[in-house]
C-alpha cells in the first residue's frame, strides 16, 4: 500500500474504530506483522487529538462483527503498563515507546 492509501487507511480506522477524525499523522515505521511467516506489512502512526475530533462512538464496523470497547486511558498510566511490562500488544508497546521517546515532555508528571 502507498503511503497515501496507508494515511487514508489510518484515518479510516480511527474513525470506525476509536470515533475519532484524525489531521496531522506522524509516520513512525512500516513493519512486517509477522516476519517469515506473512508477507503482510503495517504502517505506524503517531497522531494528536482533542476533544473536538472525537465526532463518532467508535467501536467498529457492525457489519463487519468487530468488537471493540473503546478505552482512553491517560499517558502516564500508559507509561507505567509499559514499563511494568503489562503491555500485550506489540503495535501499542512500539507506539507508546516511539511517543515516549519523541515527546518525552508528555509523560513528565
Amino acid at each position: 500500500m502507498e503511503d497515501a492509501d496507508c494515511i487514508t487507511a489510518a484515518r479510516r480506522e480511527a474513525l470506525e474504530e476509536a470515533g475519532l477524525q484524525l489531521r496531522s499523522l506522524e509516520r513512525i515505521a512500516t513493519v512486517w506483522t509477522m516476519p517469515g511467516i506473512s508477507t503482510e506489512r503495517m504502517t505506524l502512526y503517531l497522531a494528536a487529538y482533542g476533544l473536538e475530533d472525537r465526532i463518532a462512538e467508535g467501536g467498529g464496523v457492525s457489519t463487519e462483527h468487530e468488537n471493540i470497547s473503546v478505552v482512553e486511558i491517560g499517558l502516564g498510566d500508559l507509561a507505567k503498563l509499559m514499563d511494568a511490562g503489562e503491555l500485550v500488544d506489540m503495535k501499542t508497546l512500539a507506539l507508546t515507546q516511539a511517543l515516549k521517546m519523541r515527546y518525552p515532555e508528555l509523560f513528565v508528571q
